[in-house]
């Protein structure tokens, strides 16, 4: 893993959409992205503990979604069986059909319905809303604040995203084409491994001789595509969280974070809450 680069070394910090291609074979990875051969089962099991024990904060569907539900259900199934050999049953743990797809799979379930704009709009993109989600593993959002929220809406806390993304971002929803499957990546740091994070630690753990032993970063792994019966898009996120000690022997990946971190805007470092982790960073550098 030495030179393996981190992954703020790879993406950086700028605001972007980043896509790539993404083939039908790689939609829905079965192995982890850092090859943590539990990895897998461990999120299915804390899927459903999670849709057990706190069903409403993890689940939302707005009223006659359970169709395109269904659509996506096909398709996972589908999907599992034909690329990686799974039986293709669905758990009847649910009367939505995306709560059921959401718990064959690691990736969270999104769906985004396409809604008119106003009249006097001219650029010609329909507005993109939140209509039903599995989100089990949110990486500081709340699912409830969101739902049946446009893109603008949902992005709203993010620094420079309405000036900088959100016609292009509607444009390319609204562009879109059914077949062709569009990916990217982002990370985020944060204290703890735990995957169900609505909110962010505000607090460092209480070993801060050591802190930066707790410091993980967190991988969304996200696709998206355009359903072909119904037109809406789903979004998918496979999330992976690895200790930032992963990186310590890759060549300047710590200070390299710490300069990413100074040279991002006061917002943004706000908004990432990037001070909260600095001097665990620091530690990191220091640390035999």
């Amino acid at each position: 893993m030495k030179n393996e680069q981190a992954p703020w070394q790879r993406l950086g910090s700028s605001l972007k959409l980043g896509l790539r291609s993404c083939s039908e074979a790689d939609w829905l990875p079965y192995n982890d992205l850092f090859g943590d051969v539990l990895a897998r089962e461990r999120q299915l099991r804390l899927k459903q503990q999670l849709c057990a024990e706190r069903h409403s904060e993890v689940f939302a569907a707005v009223p006659d979604t359970e169709i395109v539900g269904r659509e996506v259900l096909d398709m996972v199934r589908t999907h599992l069986a034909t690329y990686h050999k799974l039986p293709a049953v669905e758990p009847d743990v649910s009367d939505h059909p995306l709560d059921a797809a959401a718990q064959m799979v690691p990736e969270d379930l999104l769906l985004l319905a396409p809604q008119e704009r106003a009249k006097d709009a001219q650029d010609g993109n329909k507005s993109w809303h939140l209509v039903a989600a599995s989100l089990c593993f949110p990486a500081h959002w709340v699912l409830a604040d969101k739902m049946t929220k446009p893109l603008a809406d949902i992005h709203a806390p993010v620094p420079h995203y309405q000036e900088r993304l959100a016609t292009p971002m509607d444009r390319f929803f609204t562009q879109m084409q059914v077949g062709p499957i569009s990916a990217r990546m982002n990370w985020s740091l944060q204290f703890g491994n735990k995957l169900f994070t609505p909110h962010r630690s505000a607090h460092i753990p209480a070993d801060v001789d050591k802190a930066y032993e707790h410091l993980y970063a967190r991988m969304e792994h996200q696709t998206l595509r355009k359903l072909p019966q119904s037109g809406y898009i789903l979004f998918t996120i496979r999330t992976h969280i690895v200790p930032v000690l992963h990186w310590k022997q890759t060549p300047n990946a710590i200070s390299d974070l710490l300069a990413l971190m100074d040279k991002m805007s006061a917002e943004t470092r706000a908004y990432k809450e990037v001070d909260l982790y600095r001097e665990a960073l620091q530690q990191c550098l220091i640390s035999a």
